[in-house]
């Protein structure tokens, strides 16, 4: 019986059910995993894991374009074989091998890819660059700047440079070599910022004080200060691995958090609403006070007015009262013939 060909998965709308961009970022749709040596960004998130890996890649690839340039589709193709004598020549074994080579060549290689890390809310997204920080500082002191979101689901971005086991040793060796970077040359307030999920095996304390005394064995007068570092030292233990960067700004943005950062927007808006009420309010007292000065000077003049006249009205009674009365003209006329 001739099998019929399988047809391809219909929506509701009668398109054929694609596999999304970043999909194809698994291969045949096996997760990886986040693995020591490598580096990216560490995001966190409220319950939406895949809208924040989403709108993870939309950021990130679009600084990385603006950074970088665009990602041109550069994969060679495998030229097809010459001669078929040739194949048959060679073994069955190495026609496997070199197949499954040139399979790995084609697959396609993303700058930026989801990789798990085994703790909820926490996302993991590795890359190809070498400098994580500088893109992720790009998006966060543009956000700081304009103060408008650019994500709903991310929470804090944070740039990873360094993977390695989570215990002392590594923790110590991988620190080591980073440190170098930073705490050499010229020296640096800094604070370390520790952290860690699923993980009890890790004394908080010996990791801060192994790495404080890291970086001033790097250079004596590299301080502590916790209130305001010029870098942070970012150590997060994630189950059996341990992050690790170096971060400038880190409470000028907020601990790298997108939400608090566009928040303090907010907290500027009140603070300008209540100050514009407050000068409203002292407007209006200022013209209730005004406007009772002037009642009160209208009230006086018009005492002083009615004061005024009465006292006129009193002057002309008295000026009567002190006349004398005239005499008739005949009256007199007689008085001197007699």
């Amino acid at each position: 019986m001739s099998t019929a060909a399988k047809r391809p998965k219909m929506d509701k709308k009668g398109k054929s059910d694609k596999r999304n961009y970043y999909a194809k970022a698994f291969a045949g749709g096996a997760k990886k995993f986040l693995e020591p040596g490598q580096c990216g960004f560490m995001v966190t998130c409220n319950f939406r894991e895949k809208d924040c890996i989403q709108e993870s890649y939309r950021l990130l690839n679009e600084c990385a374009d603006e950074l970088y340039g665009k990602v041109e589709d550069t994969q060679e193709k495998t030229p097809a074989d010459q001669n078929e004598d040739e194949e048959e020549e060679v073994d069955i074994s190495v026609q496997v091998q070199n197949q499954a080579e040139a399979a790995k060549k084609q697959r396609p290689q993303f700058r930026f890819q989801s990789v798990e890390t085994g703790a909820k809310n926490c996302c993991f997204i590795t890359t190809t660059l070498k400098e994580p920080k500088e893109i992720a500082l790009k998006i966060l002191r543009e956000l700081n700047e304009t103060k408008k979101r650019k994500s709903r689901n991310i929470l804090r971005l944070m740039p990873i440079e360094v993977v390695t086991r989570a215990n002392l040793k590594d923790i110590i060796d991988a620190a080591g070599a980073l440190f170098d970077k930073y705490f050499l040359k010229e020296p640096k307030k800094f604070a370390i910022m520790f952290n860690r999920r699923f993980n009890n095996n890790v004394d908080r304390s010996e990791v801060i004080d192994q790495l404080a005394g890291l970086i001033t064995s790097k250079n004596i007068h590299n301080k502590a200060n916790l209130k305001n570092p010029d870098l942070a030292i970012i150590v997060e233990v994630i189950k059996g691995l341990c992050l690790i960067s170096v971060v400038p700004d880190y409470f000028q943005l907020r601990k790298y958090n997108m939400v608090e950062i566009c928040a303090q927007r907010d907290e500027g808006d009140k603070e300008k609403s209540e100050d514009k009420e407050v000068e409203k309010a002292e407007d209006k007292t200022d013209a209730t006070t005004e406007n009772s000065e002037g009642d009160k000077v209208k009230t006086t003049e018009d005492a002083e007015m009615t004061e005024d006249s009465t006292a006129d009205v009193k002057t002309d009674e008295k000026l009567k009262e002190d006349k004398p009365e005239d005499t008739p003209a005949s009256d007199a006329v007689e008085s001197t013939a007699e």
